[in-house]
């Protein structure tokens, strides 16, 4: 009986490919670059990306509630996460919570999820998952996945331990319990812990939760109990539902109590989210305006056998967007596209790590199945591992070219070895290009801001070969093509004066456009605040107030750019530090400050 009520609560194992089941699953609207939030579905314990959100556990059948819920909102990205969460090991292998957190992490980071706004909906030890998720995303500062979340559905999570898992532990002599099982024992103190951290840190982390919970058995068990759902947010009153644990996740219409909840839940998030300017061009970011003659250079050479293209700017001055820009007009090609971030301090502890996740994640993205562990070979050194990996596992299992996207390449340049190692890996490939065929299907889109490391060996660099492209400031007729884009109305002169105040600088535009245009400020108002404690620049400024208050060179230098009202010299290696964090502009051998912004707030504090 007890097997019987435990093969009716976690279903059998589906066996589709594994690209269908795990990492994050695509469901709509998720290239669309205009779109207004990512929602993303997190199942729990034996549970499926597709079938637990299904009423027939269907697996490959599109009439459940995430497609509902795609109809109703294609302004959004429908996101569900898959992964293997067996609970017992015949079943299949798990991993503890704080690894899964580190994975679902790292699938966040690949697919750029923390652009745009994130609503999770989760079930049962699903919700775990994303708090975990979320803790370690605080330890390690990926900040932008924590800024982005504005809310988090949980249905029957067992935020204090589950009964359940009791039960399983107390027939282990039988079927020997995963790590997963054993982590959801009633009143664990690890899960204990994990809520008191969520409770102290939701208020500051802007976080609104909505919690529902199953008042039906499955059988004879009440899975999740209203003590273990309740995760004690204060003013958050659980909501009972007539489901037991399975039903909760599998709305039979959208007339369901759980879909049209969650549906408002989303619509009253999103509420506060400003809505982009009206009349963007498709696929442009408002912090992006077209530069055809750059745009067009790069996708001429994009198609060419073994290409590289190395783009430059200061900060937020929109490499991010132009990779974007490249990566949608490639795919209408039929190419793949991947675009990896291994720069956390986590994944660049050594060489050996910082390549095999590079490998993993790689394999990961392109739904091949990871081979890293089997194939490293100890007689090899980590470069050669690499290298055969890419060989003889990725490119001859993808049937078209590979544009590999390198996004803030320079957050290496602290390691040296590994800012050496993997440099000279990435120019290897670039020469095997013109001699192996199979290398040729690998083109490399990397991007920075800092200058490269100059003990960095120019025999071995990818920074000196292939195309180089550098984006700087708009100019006057971008500025008022942004302008009109935000449907304002200013003149020549009125450009002018923002021009002064914050240059073309893409990030101050959009932001001080988006502010007047939201009624926020009038412009005089706006340039008047712009450089003081109420500018909403405040974390802008401050990042790079903290940068030269590090390295008294740097201050030094930035403290003669800004009290002088002409261009002067200063020695070169600190103005091109000061260009990369683009705080300057160079007039021939000379530089002067980029902008009245800059100079009016730093005079104040440096």
């Amino acid at each position: 009986m007890v097997f019987s009520f435990l093969g009716k609560l976690f279903g059998k194992t589906p066996q589709p490919k594994p690209t269908e089941i795990t990492g994050l699953i695509k469901i709509s609207g998720c290239e669309n670059l205009q779109r207004k939030g990512d929602i993303i579905f997190v199942h729990g314990l034996g549970g499926h990306a597709r079938s637990t959100w299904h009423p027939q556990e269907l697996a490959n059948d599109d009439n459940f509630w995430l497609m509902w819920l795609a109809q109703e909102r294609p302004d959004l990205g429908i996101w569900s996460f898959g992964y293997n969460a067996a609970p017992f090991e015949w079943k299949g292998a798990t991993m503890p919570l704080f690894d899964r957190a580190s994975n679902l992490l790292e699938y966040l980071t690949i697919n750029d999820i923390g652009k745009y706004p994130i609503i999770f909906v989760t079930h049962s030890m699903g919700g775990l998952l994303v708090k975990e998720m979320l803790r370690n995303a605080q330890t390690f500062n990926r900040q932008s996945v924590i800024e982005q979340t504005k809310g988090i559905v949980f249905l029957s999570t067992p935020h204090t331990g589950s009964h359940l898992a009791n039960l399983i532990n107390n027939i282990g002599t039988l079927a020997r319990t995963t790590v997963s099982v054993d982590e959801l024992k009633s009143h664990l103190p690890q899960l204990r812990q994990l809520n008191e951290w969520y409770r102290q840190n939701v208020d500051a982390m802007a976080i609104t939760t909505k919690v529902y919970y199953e008042t039906k058995p499955t059988k004879i068990v009440l899975v999740v109990d209203p003590d273990s759902a309740n995760p004690g947010i204060k003013d958050v009153q659980p909501t009972a539902t007539d489901d037991d644990h399975i039903s909760i996740t599998k709305p039979k219409s959208p007339d369901n109590l759980v879909y049209k909840g969650v549906s408002r839940f989303i619509k009253e998030q999103l509420l506060t989210i400003p809505k982009p300017p009206e009349n963007n061009p498709i696929n442009i970011s408002s912090f992006y305006i077209q530069r055809p003659e750059i745009e067009n250079n790069c996708y001429q050479n994009i198609v060419q056998p073994g290409a590289l293209i190395r783009i430059k700017s200061p900060r937020k001055m929109g490499k991010t967007y132009l990779i974007s820009r490249i990566f949608h007009h490639i795919k209408q090609k039929g190419y793949r596209t991947v675009s990896i971030n291994l720069w956390s301090q986590e994944n660049l502890t050594d060489l050996k790590t910082f390549l095999q996740r590079f490998c993993a994640i790689l394999s990961l993205e392109l739904g091949i199945e990871d081979q890293v562990e089997k194939s490293w070979s100890s007689r090899l050194g980590n470069q050669d591992n690499c290298t055969n990996y890419l060989k003889k596992y990725i490119l001859p299992a993808i049937d078209s070219p590979l544009v590999l996207g390198l996004d803030n390449i320079d957050e290496i340049f602290p390691y040296p070895e590994i800012t050496q190692q993997f440099s000279a890996l990435l120019r290897a490939w670039h020469e095997k290009a013109k001699t192996e065929e199979i290398w040729q299907n690998l083109r490399l889109v990397i991007a920075h801001s800092q200058e490269v490391d100059t003990s960095i060996n120019l025999n071995q660099s990818p920074f000196n070969v292939g195309l180089s492209v550098e984006i700087g400031e708009f100019n006057t007729t971008q500025i008022k093509e942004l302008v009109k884009q935000y449907s304002l109305s200013f003149s020549d002169t009125e450009i002018n004066q923002l021009k002064e105040m914050i240059d073309g600088h893409p990030y101050l535009l959009t932001t001080a456009l988006g502010e007047i245009a939201k009624g926020n400020f009038t412009l005089s108002k706006f340039l008047e605040i712009a450089p003081t404690n109420q500018s909403p620049y405040g974390k802008f400024l401050n990042f790079y107030l903290s940068e030269l208050e590090k390295d008294d060179l740097l201050k030094t230098a930035m403290q003669q750019v800004i009290n002088s009202d002409i261009p002067i010299q200063i020695d070169s290696t600190q103005a091109l530090k000061l260009r990369s964090l683009g705080l300057i502009e160079f007039k021939g051998n000379e530089v002067q400050c980029l902008c009245d912004l800059y100079r009016l707030y730093f005079q104040e504090r440096l």
